[in-house]
């Protein structure tokens, strides 16, 4: 994550990169669909994002690909890359890269996109035997949600933490085996120290934990 004055800084130098190539334009040229692409474009490298970026934001989420009935995800990022470069600074040093990467990124590199599409099931469990002559196993298991995902992609690495952004950064809370979760970047001290007191000590003594059911298929106890 960025600190505030680093935020400063790559905000003043998106900012710096838009706005001269606005100025440069014509009045009309900053109507319509080329100043929700700037807007969008400035919108989307924030986690802060105000009322005002609504159009622009609802604009850009509205273009979506079809194929065959299904959301085409590389035909999608196509076209909100390209009406993204319908800002006049999009051609740009650097802004080629940072609009291929917003395009790519944008709406699925944030916590809730992140624990949502990677939810699972972890398991804590021990086993032990009845004892006698059936050498039966008891398995005692307890289902924990969790998110099995605890590496971004590559592409969410590109899109949240380029100079020019800010507080877009993500992190991973605990291990996906005792139920983890993302959280932002700025929150982590804090999530992290509540998961370690919820997870550690008596709660994980003398307990297992896996992401596979520990049971046997053929035992149903």
């Amino acid at each position: 994550m960025q600190s505030f004055p680093a935020m400063q800084a790559g905000a003043m130098a998106l900012v710096c990169a838009l706005v001269p190539a606005a100025h440069a334009a014509s009045a009309d040229l900053l109507t319509g669909n080329t100043r929700l692409a700037c807007e969008a474009t400035l919108c989307l490298s924030t986690g802060a994002q105000p009322s005002e970026c609504s159009p622009s934001l609802n604009h850009y989420f509205g273009i979506k690909k079809y194929s065959h009935g299904s959301l085409d995800w590389s035909a999608t990022v196509s076209a909100r890359r390209a009406f993204l470069s319908q800002c006049p600074a999009s051609s740009d040093q650097g802004m080629p890269e940072r609009i291929d990467a917003i395009s790519r990124g944008a709406g699925k590199c944030d916590p809730d996109y992140l624990n949502r599409t990677y939810a699972a099931t972890a398991y804590r469990w021990r086993k032990r035997s009845l004892g006698g002559d059936s050498g039966d196993i008891i398995y005692d298991v307890h289902a924990i949600p969790t998110v099995s995902l605890n590496k971004l992609p590559a592409y969410c690495v590109t899109y949240n933490d380029h100079a020019w952004t800010y507080d877009l950064s993500v992190r991973y809370v605990g291990v996906p085996a005792m139920g983890g979760h993302w959280v932002n970047a700025q929150a982590y001290t804090a999530a992290q120290a509540k998961w370690d007191a919820d997870h550690r000590g008596r709660w994980a003594s003398g307990w297992n934990f896996s992401l596979k059911n520990p049971r046997p298929v053929a035992n149903s106890r």
